[in-house]
């Protein structure tokens, strides 16, 4: 940590060095002029001569803009959905905060909203922000489509931005998935009901410690009065039909706000993954397995929230997502022994979730803001997979009996929290502080029989019941401020985790309990108007999820599987940021994360040496450095906005000999999304994105290209968009890569299914020409998912 300190109080004391006297800023809040709450998310833009020179979202209801000239004078102009545009003409830098108070639009707005002036991507020092809502490329897919849609966002193996694992929050709050459970979840979830996805590089204290980088994924939700609603329907084709549909329904008065929505979303996809595994040189097996997977998900949300009075409000959430699946495959093995053997699986899973978030807000003196929070999610789970073997020679005759297994793997898993926010300013300086306890207990069962002799037994070796528990009890306090050309934001976030596994089948036990420290420091230099430079470092921790620990067997076939490993620790790191921004078209990053006990997927063999089981382990350390540079531009009088992102990554993972884990790898990523208007009611969108070969511990990937078209239209005077598109147009977004891991050798290829051809029809109803009394504060609008395999 000595370093880090050094390096901290350098960059400081170098960039005090040339920060300018005369250097000044604009900061305010924004209030509805009526309730007395603070407004969130507005946009707020600063123009000088005529000439704008940057645009935030006000995500908390304040705003600042550093590093502007004193003797200069600017127009601040705000704009929020459903309230007239507020413009503050001239304004001069000082370190007076200006109370910004906007009055509720009461004419019709005939269906023209202010996020349609919202730019597709803005990116700033704190966060990337992408308003998918006016993606025709995501209209029509699903949750997991619109967070790839970030700059920097990947997909191998786990969601990662630039090289580092991701945590997923939706609404501010963590989503507590990993691994496919979340990729199943998010993909369950249909892309019309996510409004904007926001990618931090570098979460403040108030944000969890365990994970890396965070992408928030904000829910829409209208903000209009009156009675109105959003209607969706959409079907496409790849292989198969697929279909999307949904209804959502806001009533708004000027103390109450009910809001209720159903989306269904139905598809089938094929999948194939080939695989040529060597054991030894004189035993290699070749797999193909072929796929089907039918997919029906049910989402359903109501909610309330009530403004008390015109310093409290209070509101509670109730949200259920109902998805059953059904999966059939064939995997062929041939073995250098000229057999081979066929494995058909059946597998049926119904995953039911119900979570719920009653939330209390009340305004405390002058700067006050307490916000509390309680919630719980319920999770349970059933699913059933038959296999079936059957062994032939090289003249392709049976010979042997057909060896059968089945499985039933029931989940009933609970997550509870409670947490308390307090935010307020003294003087100059504004201080966050808060407590949080999460409380969670899976238990899941993996009941396992085999039919070797024409009747069904129990299976011993595969079989498990499996408890775990993990409470973790945080406390954070952060505070922020300027001087000059500086920002600067420190916190310190305390943890303490009290986790327990139980194998109840095999009567084994372990816990581990600790308390962590966990230091943020950012520091932000504004050089100019349009300049600045920033300085982060963060101390994470990553708590691996459930489906890791959990020491379950998954069976692929007699060749492959994959287990749990119920003793694996948790990986600290410590990670440096330095970035640069230029207006909202320039910016760029170096980041360097140091990970100890980092964790890694292996495969080895298994049984008689003839077999694969993978599953992960923890190595010594590793490091990451990577080197990211954005440029995004709007061009022909904002005709046509593109958004360019080009990566590096150098990745280093330091394992023991013998392992094949330790080595270096150089790689780089290029990404482009290209949005333009085409008279008043049409839209186009082209995205590609190249990823080179890189290199992940046991992995060796090869290159990756794939790119995807969409287009919109505005019709029934702007009520309602058709958009059609094209995903993956060149069927290229496959994965190749070969894994080599305690002297197994594998050359795979992943070929999922990812070219569609999607048609979704959006229109919005309802009555906007409603008078309003006062309006309430948008409030939280929480939507906990606590989730585990």
């Amino acid at each position: 940590m000595q370093y880090v300190n050094k390096l901290i109080l350098l960059l400081v004391f170098f960039l005090a060095a040339k920060s300018g006297a005369n250097a000044q800023s604009i900061s305010g809040i924004i209030i509805d002029s009526l309730s007395g709450h603070l407004l969130s998310n507005a946009t707020v833009t600063v123009s000088k001569d005529g000439t704008e020179i940057t645009t935030l979202n006000a995500d908390k209801g304040s705003f600042r803009f550093s590093g502007l000239d004193s003797s200069a004078a600017y127009e601040v102009k705000i704009r929020y959905s459903g309230y007239r545009i507020e413009t503050l003409n001239p304004v001069r830098p000082s370190n007076t905060v200006l109370s910004v108070y906007l009055v509720r639009e009461q004419k019709e707005m005939a269906g023209v909203t202010v996020s349609s002036a919202k730019p597709f991507i803005l990116q700033k020092n704190d966060r990337i922000t992408v308003n998918v809502s006016q993606s025709p490329i995501v209209a029509g897919g699903n949750a997991y489509d619109a967070v790839k849609k970030a700059p920097g966002v990947t997909d191998f193996q786990n969601l990662q931005f630039r090289g580092k694992n991701v945590t997923v929050y939706i609404n501010d709050k963590p989503a507590r998935l990993g691994g496919e459970e979340l990729k199943n979840y998010l993909s369950s979830m249909p892309a019309n009901t996510v409004e904007r996805v926001e990618v931090i590089p570098n979460p403040s204290a108030k944000y969890e410690a365990n994970g890396g980088p965070v992408i928030n994924i904000i829910l829409a939700k209208s903000k209009d009065l009156g009675t109105n609603g959003i209607l969706t329907t959409g079907a496409g084709a790849g292989r198969y039909p697929r279909l999307n549909s949904g209804l959502s329904v806001n009533h708004r008065t000027a103390d109450l706000n009910i809001y209720g929505s159903y989306d269904l979303l139905q598809n089938k996809t094929r999948s194939v993954i080939r695989a040529d595994r060597s054991f030894n040189p004189l035993f290699s097996v070749s797999d193909e397995q072929r796929s089907f997977d039918e997919l029906q998900s049910h989402s359903a949300k109501a909610g309330l929230d009530y403004t008390i009075n015109k310093r409290s409000s209070a509101g509670v959430l109730v949200r259920g997502v109902f998805t059953d699946k059904n999966k059939f495959s064939k995997n062929m093995s041939e073995t250098t022994r000229d057999s081979s053997s066929l494995v058909t699986s059946e597998g049926q899973s119904d995953v039911s979730t119900i979570a719920t978030n009653v939330y209390y807000k009340t305004k405390i003196g002058k700067t006050g803001d307490l916000s509390v929070n309680a919630d719980y999610f319920d999770y349970g789970k059933t699913r059933k997979d038959q296999f079936t073997t059957r062994y032939y020679d090289a003249k392709q005759s049976e010979y042997a009996a057909p060896y059968r297994l089945r499985a039933s793997a029931p989940a009933d898993n609970k997550i509870g929290s409670f947490s308390a926010d307090y935010l307020f300013s003294a003087g100059k300086i504004r201080y966050e502080a808060g407590a949080k306890a999460v409380m969670t207990r899976t238990d899941n069962t993996s009941d396992w029989e085999k039919n070797a002799n024409g009747s069904w037994e129990d299976d011993v070796q595969r079989s498990n019941r499996f408890i775990y528990k993990e409470n973790v009890y945080a406390a954070y306090v952060s505070a922020s401020g300027s001087k000059g050309k500086f920002d600067v934001e420190a916190g310190l976030r305390m943890e303490y985790t009290d986790a327990s596994g139980h194998s109840v089948t095999l009567k084994q036990e372990n816990s581990n309990d600790y308390i962590s420290l966990f230091p943020s420091l950012t520091v932000s230099f504004n050089e100019s108007e349009k300049q600045q430079y920033s300085f982060s470092y963060r101390r994470r921790i990553e708590r691996f999820g459930f489906d890791i620990v959990n020491p379950f067997i998954v069976y692929q076939n007699q060749y492959a599987f994959y287990q749990g490993n119920p003793f694996i620790k948790p990986s600290f790191s410590d990670n440096l940021s330095l970035g640069w921004t230029y207006g909202n078209e320039w910016m760029a990053s170096i980041d360097y994360g140091h990970f100890t006990d980092a964790l890694a997927e292996v495969y080895k063999k298994a049984g008689n040496g003839e077999a694969m089981i993978s599953t992960f382990e923890n190595i010594a350390s590793a490091d990451q450095l990577s080197l990211n540079v954005s440029y995004t531009k709007s061009l022909f009088n904002g005709k046509l906005t593109t958004s360019n992102t080009l990566g590096g990554l150098y990745a280093k993972y330091n394992a023991p000999a013998g392992t094949d884990l330790s080595n270096a790898a150089l790689a780089v990523f290029l990404s482009s999304s290209n949005m333009v208007s085409i008279g008043k009611i049409w839209r186009g969108e082209l995205s590609a994105a190249y990823y080179s070969p890189m290199q992940f511990g046991a992995y060796q990937f090869r290159s990756q290209f794939f790119a995807s078209l969409g287009f919109s239209r505005t019709l029934l005077d702007k009520k309602a968009t058709l958009g059609v598109s094209l995903t993956d147009i060149f069927n290229s977004n496959k994965q190749r890569y070969n894994v080599s891991s305690y002297g197994v050798q594998s050359v795979n290829k992943s070929m999922p299914e990812t070219r569609f051809i999607k048609l979704n029809f959006t229109y919005r109803f309802g009555n906007k020409n409603v008078k309003a009394a006062k309006n309430r504060q948008t409030g939280i609008d929480e939507m906990k998912k606590r989730m585990s395999n």
